[in-house]
């Protein structure tokens, strides 16, 4: 008999392109938080649960989850090497007043197996970012060739 395993409908945002992941660098949020997937992978549907609970503890950052065969680009983007893995990106102001950008983005990825690490130790890097709040409009980050990434633009 076959065992058919479906996906939970959670209460977080699955990104399915990189339009919608590069949205949330826009938005009011102090951090984008994501949970990379992949379909297949039995430890990304272990976890899940624990990122939607840890999402609840942290009101000011917004959530996501992203199926790295759904939105490749911003697998990419987030330079996801394997999953399960959370990916945290301040966006804002950081203490000395300059603004957060890609080389502040925190990748928690399992380490030699350890995926019940990863939840732990993603809630541990976003308790050790301070970001200010920043009451400018956020405009979209711009492609620079001399990093070959994407980084906020500079008011």
């Amino acid at each position: 008999m076959a065992m058919r395993l479906s996906r939970r409908l959670l209460s977080l945002p699955a990104i399915k392109d990189f339009a919608q992941y590069e949205a949330i660098k826009t938005s009011k949020s102090s951090m984008m938080v994501g949970f990379f997937t992949g379909h297949w992978s039995m430890a990304s549907k272990m976890y899940q649960e624990q990122f939607e609970a840890m999402s609840k503890s942290y009101p000011k950052c917004t959530f996501y989850t992203c199926d790295i065969d759904d939105a490749p680009m911003a697998a990419y983007d987030a330079e996801v090497s394997e999953v399960p893995s959370v990916v945290i990106q301040p966006l804002g102001l950081k203490p000395d007043g300059s603004y957060y950008d890609k080389t502040d983005m925190v990748v928690v990825a399992p380490e030699l197996a350890k995926f019940d690490q990863v939840i732990p130790k993603a809630k541990a890097a976003v308790d050790s970012i301070e970001v200010l709040d920043d009451e400018g409009e956020r405009l979209p980050w711009q492609f620079d060739p001399a990093t070959g990434t994407t980084l906020p633009p500079h008011k």
